[in-house]
C-alpha cells in the first residue's frame, strides 16, 4: 500500500485502516496506546515491550509488571525510570543493575538491597555512595559505620 491507494480510501476504508492500526498489538490484553508490543497485559503507552503488565511509559523490557519509565529492562517490578535493569523490584532511576531491591541512583550492581548512589557493588545493602564493595552493610562512601551511625547519616540525609 502506497500514499496514494490511501488517497483513493472511503471513508469506510480509512475508518476500518484506523482499527486495523489500532488493534496492532493484537496478542496484548486491555492495553492503552501501546506500540509494537506483544503478549503485555494492561499496560499504557509502552513500545517495543513483550510478556510485561501493568507497566506504563516502558520501551523494550521484557518480562515486567508495574514498572515505569523504564527501558530494556528483564523481569523487573515496582521499578521506574530504570535502565538495563534485570530481576530487580523497587528500584529507582538504576542502570545496569541485576538482582536488586528497593535501590535508588545506582549503577551496574548485583544483589543489592536498599543502596543509594552505588555503583559495581555486589551483594550489599544499606549502603549510600559506595564504590566496588562486596557484602558490605550500613556503609557511607566507602567508610564502615555502625548501625546507628548509618541511620544517622540517612536521617539527616532525609531532613529528619
Amino acid at each position: 500500500m502506497n500514499a496514494d491507494d490511501i488517497l483513493k480510501m472511503s471513508k469506510e476504508d480509512l475508518l476500518n485502516l484506523k482499527v486495523e492500526a489500532k488493534e496492532q498489538n493484537v496478542d496484548c490484553l486491555d492495553c492503552l496506546r501501546c506500540f509494537g508490543c506483544s503478549r503485555c497485559s494492561d499496560c499504557s503507552r509502552c513500545s517495543g515491550c513483550s510478556n510485561c503488565s501493568r507497566c506504563s511509559n516502558c520501551s523494550r523490557c521484557s518480562g515486567c509488571s508495574y514498572c515505569h519509565h523504564c527501558l530494556r529492562c528483564f523481569g523487573c517490578s515496582d521499578c521506574s525510570g530504570c535502565t538495563d535493569c534485570s530481576d530487580c523490584s523497587r528500584c529507582l532511576r538504576c542502570s545496569g543493575c541485576s538482582d536488586c531491591s528497593g535501590c535508588s541512583d545506582c549503577l551496574d550492581c548485583s544483589g543489592c538491597s536498599d543502596c543509594s548512589g552505588c555503583s559495581r557493588c555486589s551483594n550489599c545493602w544499606d549502603c549510600y555512595k559506595c564504590r566496588s564493595q562486596i557484602s558490605k552493610r550500613f556503609m557511607v562512601a566507602n567508610i564502615q559505620l555502625t548501625e546507628n551511625q548509618y541511620r544517622q547519616v540517612m536521617g539527616t540525609l532525609k531532613g529528619k
